[in-house]
């Protein structure tokens, strides 16, 4: 970074990380720093026995035109649009997404129960309005959102699986985009049989036709002319005072801002100055882990479903996907590939491969796999953080956490940056905006010392790249 601006330093090779250093190009002096030999973090894919598999599944949804558009311009032949097909196992049938819209083939009491359940939640004169209820519980916003039938059947069991808590626990500022919220008219016609597939936030999505989501933050590294990227290099501290990083290599990097999406506790604990009440209520945010199992199974067509959901505490998993089905270049021919996802705070205790055989057990008991099926390839991954919680510390401690970074020029982004739960595009998005925002701002500070202009370290060919266990 040369002349009076020392640029921007951005730390992470993610989504939202690539995205800034993109939309800086030829504006500002950027160099980026990703601790792993590889860039895309989440979105990184692996090859293991001729399967691709991504980490858990990563499909791509666009609400956005800008971001369509740089998609388009990025990768223009390189989609799939998807129509969805997700489902929900629950006694032992498979009902469309969202369930709340979809109640026919359930045992009729239940459909009964959920229906007058919802009817009556529907006609509280007394119900708040959805923005008041998102302010509390999720467990009150979906008593009274859907009732206490579609709640007990699907709301409350599934979300216990994904959140890992009492759901009286968790608030529920996240559910205005992720969680449908059907009419009266649709609730009673999917419960009747007419079906409601077009609900929800995704009911078409992108994908890779070769398979594997890293071509999409591949595609934002390759057009990085300007910016200087250095993967193997974590970082260990952080100084806003001096505007100055140190690797773990000891190396000292200076800014005049710096960009992050390093998880809000890990970056909390790295700056230097952040007022100790403030760190010690940083250190408090949490968030799940996610066990993810990817199988390769030697036998075509598993299943024509992209995902299906269960909420049943007889299974172990909470949701299990086919990238086999949307993707058939992702898997060998004459194959299928599954990814199963389990949640936990924690699994230091957990007994991992006991937990990986249940899981096996479970994919036979809901009848995806066979007992003679052949599973050719696996793969075992834990994602930490996966689902940051939505409680009452987050709520007081993000607002007041992220306004401090940004007085001392620290923009945090990304689903971990900001600590919420954000999609691919939501990542790309704050990228470009957090780019704009700092676009008109330029340095004052001279020449660092000990910038190092090496050639980006980066692994580039997922195909090439050793699977994580």
């Amino acid at each position: 970074m040369s002349g009076t601006d020392q640029g921007v330093l951005i730390l992470g090779g993610g989504l939202a990380g690539l995205s800034t250093a993109y939309h800086l190009e030829g504006v500002r002096p950027a160099v980026l720093l990703e601790r792993e030999d590889r860039l895309g973090g989440l979105t990184r894919s692996f090859r293991v026995n001729g399967f691709i598999f991504d980490i858990t599944g990563h499909l791509l949804h666009l609400r956005r035109p800008t971001v369509r558009a740089l998609i388009d311009r990025l990768l223009p032949d390189e989609w799939a649009s998807v129509e969805r097909r997700s489902f929900i196992y629950s006694h032992d049938v498979y009902l469309d997404y969202p369930f709340q819209a979809n109640l026919h083939g359930l045992p009729g009491e239940v459909v009964r129960d959920c229906l007058t359940a919802f009817v009556e939640a529907h006609a509280d004169p007394a119900r708040p309005a959805p923005e008041v209820l998102a302010q509390g519980s999720f467990h009150d916003w979906a008593e009274a959102m859907f009732g206490h039938g579609i709640a007990a059947e699907f709301m409350l069991p599934y979300n216990r699986k994904l959140w890992c808590r009492d759901l009286r626990d968790v608030t529920a500022e996240w559910v205005s985009w992720s969680v449908p919220r059907p009419s009266l008219e649709e609730v009673v016609g999917g419960a009747l049989g007419l079906k409601n597939k077009g609900l929800g936030y995704n009911p078409t999505f992108r994908y890779p036709t070769g398979g594997g989501i890293e071509v999409l933050p591949l595609a934002l590294a390759r057009a990085l002319s300007a910016t200087q990227v250095h993967c193997r290099t974590p970082v260990v501290g952080i100084d806003p005072e001096k505007r100055q990083v140190t690797s773990a290599g000891g190396q000292q990097w200076n800014w005049d801002d710096l960009v992050t999406t390093l998880p809000l506790p890990v970056l909390a604990r790295l700056v230097k100055g952040l007022p100790d009440t403030l760190r010690q209520r940083a250190s408090g945010l949490q968030a799940t882990r996610v066990l993810n199992v990817n199988l390769g199974i030697d036998r075509p067509d598993v299943t024509d479903r992209h995902w299906i959901y269960y909420p049943e505490d007889r299974f172990v998993f909470y949701r299990v996907g086919s990238p086999s089905s949307f993707c058939k270049a992702s898997v060998p021919a004459g194959c299928s590939s599954l990814y199963v996802e389990v949640a936990r705070l924690d699994f230091a205790r957990e007994d991992v491969p006991g937990l990986v055989r249940r899981i096996k057990e479970d994919l036979v008991a809901c009848g995806l796999l066979r007992p003679s099926d052949r599973i050719v390839a696996e793969q075992v991954m834990e994602v930490n953080p996966a689902y940051v919680i939505y409680d009452e510390h987050r709520r007081n401690t993000v607002p007041e956490l992220l306004a401090w970074l940004a007085r001392h020029r620290i923009h945090s982004i990304g689903r971990y940056g900001r600590w919420e739960y954000g999609s691919m595009e939501d990542a790309i998005h704050q990228g470009m905006e957090t780019a704009a925002a700092l676009s008109a701002r330029k340095g004052t500070r001279s020449t660092p010392a000990g910038h190092n202009n090496q050639e980006s370290t980066c692994l580039t060919n997922p195909a090439s790249a050793s699977p994580t266990s």
